[in-house]
């Protein structure tokens, strides 16, 4: 008596086929699918589904990529037929053969996430289009981080339980970005899915988010910081004797630089000590994230604080006179964040139930890309044109400007970065500029009341 033995394989296939009915696949036709993959030993032509079957691929998947492209993307039958390599003809009967379950396998394709491959490393291809679109538009222009940003958008794949990113929705990603813990990396990540769901970046569509609107979405504040609250500051860290952090800190604001990152040249972390000049009065500042990288050249580093490029010298020459080394040591997350938790705790311990709460929240609720706000608000302060502190692009690679960070626009200063505050001191003068101006309807009304009481 012979003992009939199961594969692994075959309990593979009965249990997805099993799972697949019970989750919406209507039975008769998986039976269709199985019927027409199985390969017979008559020698005849393969069909299309057999042939797939030969290349290791899974018949059912193909048809469901199929009915997707056509039912749901409204992909015209020639271009599916190139996409599988294929004829019109196999495609259009294939589609005519499935119309029966239509509805239901539409209810399916919307409703359960397959399992696609969002990118295989091996042949850097993915099964998602828009995705695969990506790639290719990244090796086209020669992108040189595209893996991180495809490994970034994963995270927002895996997050909306394997959805086809051409059907996120905006509320899909705020609740993805929700959970992100700091402003900085919801930004970076709403960027890569940008990338690879064109809904979320096309500003006509229902589903777009505009950088400026996510980041008021999740409530990006603009830094209630001018000259006395950020002398306050400078305060507590010279009674600490926190002169590294201080400096670091002074510098930041005066260049109103980007934060940077460990081993790019662009932003504060990316500042080597061959970048300053005229004994440390005027510094070189590459720009990263605007018109594919410029220079910013001679900012000026004594505009705030005088005796800065003075203590740039001593920290060189305490350092040995490096020429390549960075002056911040550790880049982003080693060195500047550390240093501005150093910077908030110390503020915290001087201030701490000496002032008033929302001002001691606005002060130690401090993070390294609030120095740009404040950058700008010391500039308005000072009196600095708006148009200044934007600064402009020469072209080649050169930026002219008071500053180290080169906004180009104004409206992106207004908007993200300027807070006009009632405490700055400019903003009493411009108060008395105007009660000067109304002198001379006050003056009228006296005058006025004076004739009246003359006739009276």
């Amino acid at each position: 008596m012979s003992v009939k033995t199961t594969s692994s394989s075959e309990i593979a296939e009965v249990s997805v086929e099993t799972t697949q009915q019970k989750i919406g696949l209507p039975k008769d036709f998986i039976s269709y699918i199985k019927e027409k993959s199985v390969i017979n030993g008559d020698g005849g032509r393969p069909n299309f589904l057999q042939v797939c079957k030969k290349e290791g691929k899974d018949p059912l998947e193909v048809v469901l990529d199929i009915l997707e492209l056509n039912w749901l993307k409204n992909r015209p039958y020639r271009q599916i037929a190139k996409k599988k390599d294929t004829s019109y003809h196999t495609i259009f009967r294939l589609l005519k053969d499935c119309e029966p379950w239509k509805q239901q396998l539409t209810t399916y394709l919307l409703t359960i996430p397959r399992r696609k491959n969002f990118f295989n490393i091996h042949s850097e291809t993915s099964d998602y289009e828009t995705v695969q679109s990506y790639i290719e538009r990244a090796k086209r222009e020669k992108l040189k981080s595209w893996k991180k940003v495809l490994q970034s958008a994963e995270k927002c794949w895996k997050f909306l339980g394997y959805k086809d990113p051409v059907r996120w929705t905006a509320n899909d990603i705020v609740a993805y970005l929700d959970q992100v813990k700091t402003d900085g990396a919801r930004s970076g990540r709403l960027d890569s899915v940008r990338q690879i769901a064109p809904q979320i970046a096309d500003k006509h569509s229902r589903h777009s988010i505009k950088t400026g609107r996510f980041r008021e979405k999740i409530q990006r504040r603009k830094k209630e910081i001018f000259g006395p609250e950020y002398q306050m500051m400078r305060t507590a860290l010279q009674k600490a004797e926190m002169d590294y952090e201080l400096l670091v800190m002074d510098l930041h604001v005066t260049l109103g630089a980007r934060e940077g990152t460990k081993g790019s040249k662009g932003g504060l972390c990316g500042i080597s000590w061959e970048q300053f000049k005229k004994n440390f009065t005027k510094l070189d500042l590459w720009e990263a994230k605007v018109r594919g990288g410029f220079w910013s050249r001679d900012c000026p580093l004594d505009l705030f604080f005088l005796d800065l490029p003075e203590r740039l010298r001593d920290l060189w020459i305490e350092r040995g006179k490096p020429q390549n080394a960075k002056i911040i040591e550790g880049g982003y997350k080693k060195g500047l964040l550390k240093i501005y938790e150093a910077i908030k705790r110390v503020v915290a311990q001087e201030y701490r139930g000496k002032i008033d709460p929302s001002l001691l929240k606005e002060l130690t609720d401090l993070k390294p890309h609030d120095a740009d706000k404040i950058h700008v608000n010391l500039c308005w302060e000072a009196g600095i044109p708006i148009e200044v502190v934007a600064g402009d692009y020469l072209g080649g690679q050169e930026g002219n400007g008071l500053c180290g960070r080169i906004w180009l626009s104004t409206d992106t200063i207004k908007k993200y970065y300027l807070a006009l505050n009632k405490r700055s001191k400019r903003m009493d003068a411009i108060y008395e500029k105007v009660k000067g101006y109304a002198e001379q309807f006050n003056l009228i009304k006296e005058l006025s009341l004076e004739e009246t009481e003359g006739v009276l």
